[in-house]
């Protein structure tokens, strides 16, 4: 779960409600062989740039910028990121970002726990944007605060997938 920027400088997440978890390599490596090269990824939830990193030596393009992900937007891209689960100041934070993104076309996979495919509002932003697709891990991913130093996750995520047009609705890794 990676940071929120605010365009007043407030970083979101960093100590406020322990978002600034990074996704490990071997999650990006799994994923890695569903996704486009030729894509250019954008990481709009910065937190050390770890994510980045991962995909970049898995020979991705990316785009990650510790910027606003509410005031900024880039043309032909997908975003694959981990994004901020919980902010205090900003309910309905998952929502708000698949919208954004629904809103302007950009292809996503986000990690994001399973309990946000029985929400209303998915169901809600199925039916205004189209199917959503998941690509689900079999384990259970354990975060890490830096390289090495992994947590013990209480609960189960997956990747809420929209306009990638991969061939299964569901994908197991």
């Amino acid at each position: 779960m990676s940071r929120l920027k605010a365009s007043n400088g407030k970083c979101y997440g960093k100590g406020e409600v322990d978002n600034d978890w990074n996704t490990p390599k071997p999650v990006w490596d799994k994923i890695a062989p569903l996704l486009d090269k030729k894509k250019t990824i954008w990481l709009p939830f910065y937190n050390d740039g770890y994510s980045g990193l991962c995909l970049r030596d898995l020979g991705f393009s990316t785009i990650e910028k510790d910027e606003d992900f509410f005031q900024h937007m880039y043309a032909d891209v997908v975003v694959v990121d981990n994004p901020p689960y919980k902010i205090k100041d900003m309910p309905s934070l998952k929502k708000k970002i698949m919208e954004r993104l629904c809103d302007n076309g950009i292809p996503f996979c986000l990690l994001l726990p399973t309990t946000v495919i029985q929400t209303k509002y998915c169901k809600e932003l199925q039916e205004k944007y189209g199917k959503f697709q998941l690509i689900i891990p079999s384990y259970k991913i354990d975060y890490e605060k830096y390289e090495g130093h992994q947590s013990k996750c209480l609960f189960y995520t997956c990747w809420i997938c929209w306009g990638m047009e991969f061939s299964n609705d569901v994908t197991w890794v």
